[in-house]
């Protein structure tokens, strides 16, 4: 009787354990503080030794990896042939006293720590699997209990309703920031930019009179001119991101229409016929500060004629360039691109694992020529 007693005691001290963790998980909103608490509490509510925390990915395949209790931080993310993975593929919990006798165990990589006991269940939310929790003992004889199990399981499901919402809010934050950015760009076009436009015609016609010119004159109309061509640069950075709802095709074509009417160089694209929604939203949203750092240096510099923008999929690759008919780059610039504008596109696409070209073409004009990583 005494043993029962203390059994349902320890059950009702974790479940007040459980409840006062998952309250306060519940409130963490910003993603990366979040996913380390996740892993930390789940090491403690388990009375295990280490712990880790692997979040799915589109490319590569774990987007986020946290660890708790290890002797060092781990370099880079799992190969996806350990035991962890199982979790996460088969979408049930799993449970080990010692992993070097299970015929699964892909061997430990260099540097890990060693491990023995191990306990991983599925980060679950309804049918969708987000990643998995695992948690660990490197000490011979230590084991996880079936309770341990049943708290770590229902623990995990508060995480990843917790990493689900953190995610959503983050993507809430950015949809407002791009609001704001569309909000300023109309409001500087329709307020600053017709000032300036109106300030050009009034000097012009001062020129042009019957009066003595004055020297200051020309000054102004020089300075309006060049306040007018900034502001067209700054309305079109501004608008170059996504837009709710719609898919890189037609933010491409939208920026090459706003790009034609602040510059006056035609522009036109080739993109594939198949909508271009499955690529992660990172390579998307580097294609797109891409090209609009390359069309803004077309503006700026090229004296072009016409700009063609060419999107291509490969096989395990994004191909992008844009090409003008300018006066291309000379010296250093084409060299290495260390124009701040082509440094910003260089370390865009490397961000991602990818490159950057500049080349002279032969015609005449700059082809930016960029490969972005994309394995299906």
């Amino acid at each position: 009787m005494d043993e029962e007693h203390a059994r349902l005691r320890r059950q009702v001290e974790q479940l007040r354990s459980l409840l006062e963790v998952s309250s306060s998980v519940a409130a963490q909103l910003e993603l990366e503080p979040l996913l380390q608490s996740v892993v930390d509490t789940a090491t403690r509510l388990a009375e295990a030794e280490m712990g880790g925390l692997l979040v799915l990915g589109t490319e590569p395949l774990y987007e986020y990896f946290k660890v708790s209790g290890w002797p060092h931080e781990p370099r880079g993310f799992p190969a996806g042939r350990g035991l962890f993975r199982l979790p996460y593929e088969t979408g049930r919990p799993l449970r080990l006293d010692d992993v070097t006798r299970d015929p699964r165990a892909a061997g430990v990589p260099a540097g890990h720590p060693p491990v023995r006991a191990f306990l991983g269940v599925p980060l679950r939310i309804k049918d969708r699997i987000l990643g998995t929790l695992f948690v660990s003992h490197s000490a011979p004889g230590m084991a996880f209990s079936a309770e341990q199990e049943e708290l770590l399981a229902a623990f995990s499901v508060q995480a990843a309703i917790a990493i689900e919402n953190a995610r959503l809010y983050a993507q809430a934050e950015e949809l407002a920031v791009l609001r704001e950015r569309h909000r300023l760009a109309r409001e500087l076009h329709d307020q600053i930019a017709q000032t300036l436009y109106s300030l050009g015609l009034e000097v012009a016609g001062c020129l042009e009179g019957p009066q003595p010119r004055c020297p200051r004159t020309d000054r102004i109309r020089v300075l309006a001119a060049r306040a007018s061509g900034e502001l067209r640069d700054a309305i079109f950075a501004l608008s170059w991101g996504m837009e709710e709802g719609d898919d890189l095709q037609a933010n491409l074509r939208r920026m090459l229409r706003r790009f034609e009417e602040t510059s006056g160089i035609a522009a036109s694209a080739v993109l594939p016929r198949d909508s271009m929604a499955e690529l992660p939203a990172p390579v998307r949203q580097a294609v797109l500060r891409i090209v609009s750092e390359a069309l803004s240096n077309v503006r700026k510099h090229a004296r072009a004629h016409r700009a063609v923008v060419t999107v291509d999929l490969a096989s395990d690759r994004l191909l992008l360039s844009v090409l003008d008919d300018g006066v291309g780059l000379v010296g250093e610039t084409a060299e290495g691109g260390s124009h701040f504008g082509l440094r910003s596109m260089r370390e865009t696409a490397e961000e991602l694992g990818g490159r950057m070209q500049l080349v002279n073409q032969e015609d005449g004009g700059l082809a930016v020529k960029v490969e972005l990583p994309w394995p299906r």
